[in-house]
């Protein structure tokens, strides 16, 4: 069974194991799988952002982070281990980043997607703005969506 978990480094502290489980995730997919380097993934926006990670019984298997972007909802770092994809946790993962967008707000959401999963977030409903360009040398799109 997945179930979603929300918090803010304010209420969670620095070494809470919800933080540790963001930050395993994140750094096997992006550090690990996709080469990012640390300097570019740890980037200090952390503390500033609403963090969530999605569990598969009480293994957290995917994460991401909410923070405002001129009055917009960014959506950033969301991440499934490899041995979870394609079993909806990822959408199940954005829809209930979007619903705290919305429920804090927001109008419209925004994101840079890797352009290999522009489709994912396509299909989600997120429209893709103006050319590629490329983050930690890969290449990624911006979408948004109004909420």
């Amino acid at each position: 069974m997945l179930r979603i978990v929300h918090f803010s480094l304010d209420e969670a502290g620095g070494d809470d194991a919800r933080l540790a489980d963001a930050r395993r995730i994140r750094t096997e997919v992006f550090c690990g799988e996709q080469r990012v380097p640390p300097e570019i993934e740890w980037d200090g926006r952390d503390p500033a952002c609403d963090h969530f990670l999605i569990f598969d019984s009480d293994t957290a298997i995917g994460a991401a982070r909410l923070r405002d972007y001129h009055g917009l909802a960014k959506i950033e770092r969301v991440a499934v281990l490899a041995a979870h994809r394609n079993r909806k946790a990822g959408w199940a993962l954005m829809e209930a980043v979007l619903a705290h967008a919305r429920k804090q707000g927001y109008a419209t959401a925004v994101l840079n997607a890797q352009v290999a999963v522009e489709g994912f977030y396509a299909a989600m409903g997120f429209a893709s703005e103006g050319g590629r360009f490329v983050e930690a040398d890969i290449e990624h799109v911006r979408m948004t969506r109004r909420l």
